[in-house]
């Protein structure tokens, strides 16, 4: 990958505009419209109506970022961050990071994230 695009998901771009869009997010991460649509607070036949909208590109934007820091520590695997949001984890009390996505915490994964960035133990 182009050291230029290391910060972003190139899949999960619109080509065509270069914004991002929520169906390509979603099937880059392995994810259904419908958990898409919980994790940005839409309905799934809006997002698939408007998957590049514009009110949506700072949610994705913040996904996004969480995703790229993951996969950095996960010795760029995308592969790895897929497992890795759908494994029930320790430090989440046996809950999966995913399902703090789908309920509206990114920040209780964002946490554990930066937990892992700096070495702090779970």
């Amino acid at each position: 990958m182009n050291r230029l695009l290391e910060h972003t998901i190139l899949a999960a771009h619109d080509p065509a505009t270069g914004r991002f869009d929520a169906s390509r997010l979603a099937k880059a991460l392995n994810l259904t419209t419908k958990e898409m649509a919980d994790i940005l607070h839409r309905t799934p036949r809006g997002l698939l109506k408007n998957p590049d909208s514009q009110q949506l590109q700072s949610e994705m934007a913040r996904i996004v970022q969480m995703i790229v820091q993951l996969r950095e520590l996960l010795d760029g695997s995308m592969e790895y961050v897929r497992i890795w949001l759908r494994s029930p984890h320790p430090d989440l009390g046996g809950r999966t990071p995913l399902s703090y996505l789908i309920e509206g915490k990114p920040e209780v994964v964002e946490a554990l994230i930066y937990a892992y960035e700096v070495g702090q133990p779970g």
